[in-house]
């Protein structure tokens, strides 16, 4: 989505004339953003576009530059973390089943 197009009062089927005029209207805006650009560059400036979305709290520092994709470290530690003591919990309570079952 580039743009949302703004609707009549009661609908697009109210006024058929003036959806039509803003629907062209927006077009030819958009059209002529990519008037002056290689074709290489609108492939870019899509495909970035669309690779954008959702990276606003993600790895991303930079959003113009999709290539820089770095891992928050801070991040990184706590995810380790966790999944140390999840690990460990397991582990403990895995011993601890087996142990009971060896009283039986």
């Amino acid at each position: 989505i580039d743009e949302i197009i703004p609707e009549p009062v009661g609908g697009a089927h109210r006024d058929k004339d003036l959806i039509l005029e803003n629907v062209k209207s927006s077009i030819s805006n958009n059209l002529h953003y990519f008037k002056d650009k290689t074709s290489e560059e609108v492939i870019n400036d899509r495909k970035n576009k669309f690779l954008k979305i959702g990276r606003n709290k993600g790895f991303m520092n930079n959003l113009e530059d999709l290539s820089d994709l770095n891992v928050d470290k801070k991040s990184f530690i706590n995810i380790f973390r966790f999944k140390k003591y999840l690990i460990i919990g397991v582990f403990f309570v895995f011993i601890l089943l087996i142990y009971l079952f060896t009283l039986l």
